[in-house]
């Protein structure tokens, strides 16, 4: 993708997104439609986005400058934290004055993702990496956290179908958001890139390097809402608590592990340029 895009892209998410978490902790009453629970969540989230998110990804545009292949595909994992956070608050948050902020922080960050995607070099990150055991630890990690998340979840829904009772965490909610995009979204990702990588198959090196840093980020994110859930009186689920702290630490763990394995500035990504209505494919140095 043009880095004229990235840039301008980049920019308007943190923008926008720095409205969205400076009103979110600051603005009293931007959620008094949510519920405790769902107010103390996107608190957390907000603080999360607010001092990691949103520097990290300004941090990166530096490193994308330098043609640096760490940096591009670090950017590509935090414009993902970007999009599924963004897609949560535009369909679960209660209606209120930033909606359309929710909604073009979503839009910009798919697009965007979906544009970078598309003009991967993923033959070149492959090569990027060196051979190592940290590959299939990778690999087992991203297919483990899918079957566990996949089984939390349906767990969970299937108890509610039989026993004919609304789950415990959908308390004033319509439906199950997070839940439709993790069943929907994260848990096929996570067991297909899995695959991919355990195979060495050059896509599951590009994905694994995106979805590793998508973890990271979200379940720091997670870690504080659980603080800002205990802390505003909300009952925590002990053992999903758990589940989301391991995945973090060895999310986070994992990732710098993976990431150590690139050599080098090397060509990871491609861009295209419109010149004069001729189309020319230009291989980043």
């Amino acid at each position: 993708m043009n880095k004229k895009i990235i840039y301008t892209n980049s920019i308007a998410i943190a923008i926008l997104a720095g409205i969205a978490t400076l009103a979110g902790l600051f603005w009293k009453g931007l959620y008094q439609h949510d519920t405790i629970s769902g107010t103390a969540q996107m608190m957390g989230q907000d603080l999360v986005t607010l001092v990691i998110c949103i520097p990290l990804l300004i941090g990166t545009l530096y490193l994308i400058k330098k043609d640096s292949l760490k940096g591009r595909l670090i950017w590509m994992g935090i414009i993902f934290y970007f999009l599924y956070s963004y897609a949560s608050m535009a369909f679960l948050t209660a209606y209120n004055q930033l909606f359309l902020v929710y909604v073009a922080i979503f839009s910009i960050s798919l697009y965007t993702l979906l544009g970078e995607l598309l003009l991967l070099d993923t033959k070149s990150i492959q090569k990027s990496f060196s051979p190592g055991v940290i590959n299939k630890i990778a690999a087992s990690f991203l297919v483990i956290i899918g079957l566990m998340l996949a089984g939390m979840w349906l767990k969970m829904i299937v108890d509610s179908i039989l026993t004919g009772i609304p789950p415990a965490t959908l308390e004033t909610y319509t439906t199950l958001v997070i839940q439709a995009l993790d069943l929907g979204v994260v848990v096929p990702a996570a067991l297909l890139t899995g695959v991919l990588l355990f195979k060495g198959k050059e896509w599951g090196y590009a994905l694994a390097s995106i979805f590793l840093i998508k973890v990271s980020l979200l379940g720091t994110a997670i870690l504080s809402m659980i603080y800002f859930m205990v802390q505003n009186g909300v009952n925590i689920e002990l053992g999903q608590a758990m589940f989301f702290i391991i995945v973090t630490v060895l999310g986070i763990i994992i990732s710098v592990a993976f990431y150590s394995q690139i050599k080098g500035p090397v060509n990871g990504n491609k861009y295209v340029e419109v010149h004069k209505g001729d189309i020319e494919t230009i291989q980043v140095k």
